[in-house]
């Protein structure tokens, strides 16, 4: 029979082995809770850290810079057409690098556009050197500033064309240069001057490797490979003495031009003005007058509407 010194220690050791069995139980359950809360911790973190990777590549796509790529034409021993005055010759080459200049400034006052010369200074260069000036820097859009002559293409004499490619090859980088010749339309027509509107011209030498026509111009046939949509814009003719007089005699006028192509482009980026954040409402359901060389040089003329800016 227990005494009472038997009964007690009985006891204590049942509250011992029970007290361990509590904190052994608190320690585990402590443990578990911890470690949930660790991996609700972790599940925030990781939802935090997507939701801003998420964001910021949103930001990145809505902050895409666009390259956009400004060639004067003609340059150096290439003096492209020119208009006769009293006082000497006003060579086309001088007019466009000084459309060019008063461009790239307009240009930056939008925003996500980043502007690059093919030349700054009064050199020759071959179509060629032009071309792969512009692919080596991944151009977005490639904008050649031309003025006609009385022996143009298209077969009118005055006002502006912008040639933009056939659409044979890589066709929805020939379409999207047509889109922005249409942008370019609309804004020079406002300026005042006769719109031609677009002129695609078919190369009598070259085919492309599904063995369409390729387009005459090089420039365009070798960008358009490349993927980047290319336009070349034939502001007026130099040698008509009513655009002269008119559109490209003063700086004024000529900083006009320019202006004009800055909202033409401004608007098929669909980007936003600096100083006012207005972004142009974008091109739609514009019908525009077409003139198609064929490769064999007979003319078809033609109207098509088109329908978004991009």
């Amino acid at each position: 029979m227990m005494n009472r010194e038997d009964y007690e220690r009985i006891l204590l050791f049942l509250f011992l082995y029970i007290s361990t069995l509590i904190l052994a139980v608190s320690i585990r359950y402590g443990i578990k809770r911890n470690e949930e809360e660790e991996e609700k911790r972790k599940a925030a973190a990781d939802a935090s850290t997507a939701a801003t990777e998420e964001a910021a590549t949103t930001t990145e796509a809505e902050e895409k810079i666009y390259r956009v790529v400004i060639d004067p034409g003609h340059g150096g021993n290439d003096t492209g057409a020119f208009f006769q005055t009293e006082e000497g010759r006003i060579h086309e080459k001088t007019v466009n690098f000084k459309i060019a200049r008063f461009l790239k400034r307009e240009l930056k006052q939008y925003d996500n556009i980043e502007v690059i010369m093919t030349r700054t200074e009064d050199v020759f260069l071959y179509p060629d050197e032009r071309a792969r000036f512009a692919i080596k820097k991944n151009a977005d859009l490639f904008v050649s500033l031309h003025n006609n002559t009385l022996v143009g293409a298209g077969g009118y004499a005055s006002g502006f064309s912008v040639v933009v490619p056939l659409g044979n090859y890589k066709k929805e980088i020939g379409k999207a240069a047509q889109r922005l010749g249409c942008n370019i339309a609309l804004e020079l027509s406002e300026v005042g001057l006769h719109n031609n509107g677009l002129l695609m011209r078919a190369s009598s030498d070259y085919d492309y490797e599904n063995g369409k026509p390729a387009d005459y111009y090089a420039l365009l046939r070798k960008l358009v490979k490349k993927d980047i949509p290319a336009v070349i814009i034939e502001h007026g003719f130099i040698d008509n003495e009513d655009d002269f007089y008119d559109f490209l005699c003063t700086k004024e006028q000529l900083q006009k031009l320019a202006e004009a192509d800055a909202r033409a482009i401004a608007r098929y980026l669909q980007v936003s003005r600096t100083d006012t954040g207005e972004v142009l409402a974008p091109l739609s359901n514009y019908k525009v007058k077409i003139c198609h060389i064929k490769r064999n040089g007979t003319a078809k003329r033609f109207r098509r509407t088109y329908y978004t800016s991009k």
